[in-house]
């Protein structure tokens, strides 16, 4: 009866509220459009379902089931939805805001152009889903399961990812703002092109990954291995790289602008045309790096170590190298050239102007 009711409803785009349909069966049926507000749906199946333009709104949809439904242009506001069972659903331009979706299961669904705002999905399973164009905005992610999923386009803004399973995870081009991977090893992650801005990696085991164009602009990476990384027009300015190890990484044309890179490991590291312009350095080593066309300006290198390292036209304009090892280094250097440094200085505001006859 209730469910013939909720039909009659949609079918004359009426509201349908505060509805008791726990346990109902709706699995295969198509609602075309609809509005459902603060009723229950506690283990209702829409199992095969296919849902397009509805809306439920401060519903109860625990354990239900949407396995295999197909889910388009549909919001979910401020929904109770723990323990929901998505498993190969197809979802598209789903909105999902301010609920909770804790150990919801996602397997092995498609999710394209979704947005998730500030929902619960603490220990949800994401494994070997696919997910594209779409949004992950300041969600409880602690412990969720994203093993062998595909992200594509993917941005996950402010999550707890220390606990998550990133097993096997592929993808491309994500944003991981702000994201908390402290301590993770993330050496099975291509990370390419991905976005890191602010965020915590650090100790973090990125040894070997491929940073190329990705953006750190900010993160914190104190002890992080990145050794071996191949990180070719890598972002790290203002970031926090104190100890951290890039031997052997690939970061030319990198920018460490302003960057915190004191006591880091630069050895043996292909630093081509890098930018570490305003960055402090101290005590940071270079040995045998490859430093082409690098820029030092204005660069705090104190007690840095340059044994063997190679220069072609390496630019400490302005740098400050106190206590520097330049030992067995080949190449070219340019020191500070005096006049652009007047001019770096020169403060109109506090330079009184020469007026003759005084």
């Amino acid at each position: 009866m209730a469910i013939d009711d909720l039909i009659d409803h949609i079918r004359h785009d009426w509201p349908y509220r505060d509805g008791d349909l726990d346990g109902a069966n709706l699995a295969g049926v198509e609602l075309p459009g609809g509005t459902l507000i603060g009723c229950s749906l506690r283990g209702a199946s829409f199992a095969g379902a296919s849902l397009k333009d509805m809306s439920f709104i401060q519903c109860d949809l625990s354990g239900a089931n949407f396995a295999e439904a197909r889910v388009a242009n549909s919001l979910l506001m401020s929904c109770q939805m723990t323990e929901t069972d998505w498993r190969r659903a197809a979802l598209t331009r789903v909105q999902m805001m301010q609920g909770d979706a804790g150990r919801a299961n996602f397997a092995g669904a498609a999710l394209d152009e979704c947005i998730l705002m500030r929902v619960g999905l603490r220990q949800a399973i994401f494994a070997e889903a696919r997910l594209g164009k779409s949004a992950l905005m300041q969600c409880a992610v602690e412990g969720v399961d994203l093993g062998h999923a595909s992200l594509r386009n993917v941005s996950i803004l402010s999550g707890d990812l220390r606990a998550a399973n990133l097993d096997g995870l592929d993808c491309d081009t994500i944003l991981l703002t702000e994201c908390d991977l402290t301590d993770r090893d993330l050496r099975q992650i291509a990370l390419a092109r991905a976005n890191l801005c602010g965020a915590k990696l650090d100790r973090a085991n990125l040894s070997g990954v491929d940073l190329g164009g990705s953006m750190l602009i900010g993160a914190s990476l104190i002890g992080a291995d990145l050794s071996r990384a191949r990180a070719s027009m890598a972002m790290f300015m203002k970031a926090d790289l104190r100890g951290a190890n890039l031997s052997g990484a690939v970061l030319d044309k990198a920018g460490f602008v302003e960057a915190a890179v004191a006591g880091g490991n630069f050895d043996g590291a292909n630093l081509e045309m890098a930018n570490f312009t305003g960055a402090d350095a101290r005590a940071a080593s270079f040995r045998r790096a490859r430093l082409d066309y690098a820029l030092f300006h204005h660069a705090a290198l104190d007690s840095a170590d340059f044994t063997a390292a190679r220069f072609l036209r390496t630019d400490f304009h302005c740098a400050r190298t106190q206590g520097a090892i330049f030992s067995g280094q080949t190449g070219s250097m340019l020191d500070t050239d005096m006049a652009r440094a007047v001019g770096e200085l020169y403060d109109p505001r506090s330079v009184r102007p020469f007026v003759a006859g005084r």
